[in-house]
């Protein structure tokens, strides 16, 4: 098989159109939906965007295929554990599309949290199995079909973190069983890793007679690529506290807006607090802003000096 130069740009047809769709999607979605922080989600939107410009489009999809496999996995990392993430908060919190109940039913089923998991795993395993990888490394419409299916799995795998909707679509989660929900779904990749990175023999054939670029041996090459896919699930894990961390935030703003003191512009609603028991009742008014003024006395009449009873 004649290899293309490794600094060959790549172009797949299929890559194009899921690019160009996805991207132009969210634009719209964006341009037409109600949200707040826009500038942000447009960042978000077009970090995503040059991201999957430089892993399907430069020369590293090229040295992916075909040279590396340490820069394959370099390539799945950044498309399973940044793009994906990217692109749910850059989605508007209203879209202002209504989907009919049938296909809110089927996304709902796509995105719980066990179907997630359990896509996403079979996803990245099934395609990393010796046979099937070195099929797509032999054939750029099949390697083409394994980045769009990853993509689309994360996206999946995602989509219970980032909640991007406020529809009926997405299923809340405590921030707690999001961080358990990315613990128990990363825990395969990182065994995973450990496997690749501490096997003695090359697993991929076609990688170990590929012309060797940057002084690297296949054995070398591939234990990076075993870190790689640790790492995978670490980056998953960072991005989710963020996630998770900028919602707690926006939620602690959203509280004191409505009805927070500190002289808000909301309505103030009175919350119980709880007393020590014996406490006074004067105290009890004057903490809860229950005073009343003092009563003035009366004025006094000062009789003039000297004068003594009026006769009758």
């Amino acid at each position: 098989m004649v290899l293309p130069p490794a600094s060959t740009p790549s172009f797949e047809p299929l890559l194009g159109a899921v690019a160009g769709v996805t991207v132009m999607g969210v634009a719209l979605l964006l341009l037409h939906g109600r949200t707040t922080r826009r500038r942000l989600r447009w960042a978000a939107l077009i970090t995503a965007a040059l991201l999957l410009g430089a892993i399907w489009f430069s020369p590293l999809n090229t040295v992916a295929q075909h040279y590396l496999l340490s820069a394959h996995l370099l390539q799945i990392t950044l498309l399973m554990g940044a793009i994906p993430p990217l692109l749910l908060l850059a989605l508007p919190r209203d879209s202002r599309v209504h989907l009919p109940r049938w296909l809110q039913r089927v996304l709902r089923f796509f995105v719980h949290p066990v179907v997630a998991i359990f896509a996403v795993n079979a996803a990245f395993f099934g395609w990393h199995t010796v046979a099937p990888y070195q099929a797509a490394m032999q054939n750029d419409s099949l390697y083409s079909l394994e980045q769009v299916s990853l993509l689309l799995t994360s996206v999946m795998f995602w989509w219970p973190i980032v909640s991007p909707f406020s529809s009926s679509t997405s299923r809340g989660m405590s921030p707690l069983g999001k961080i358990g929900y990315i613990v128990l779904a990363t825990i395969p990749q990182t065994f995973g890793g450990l496997v690749v990175a501490l096997a003695h023999h090359p697993l991929y054939s076609l990688y170990a007679d590929a012309p060797r670029l940057l002084g690297l041996d296949p054995l070398t090459d591939q234990q990076i690529a075993g870190a790689a896919i640790a790492l995978v699930s670490k980056i998953a894990l960072f991005t989710a506290f963020t996630v998770i961390f900028v919602h707690m935030l926006n939620g602690s703003a959203s509280d004191s807006e409505d009805g927070g003191g500190g002289g808000g512009g909301g309505p103030q609603v009175d919350r119980p607090r709880p007393r020590p028991s014996g406490t006074p009742r004067w105290l009890e008014d004057i903490q809860a802003g229950r005073t009343v003024p003092e009563p003035t006395p009366p004025r006094r009449i000062k009789d003039p000096a000297g004068a003594g009873p009026r006769p009758g």
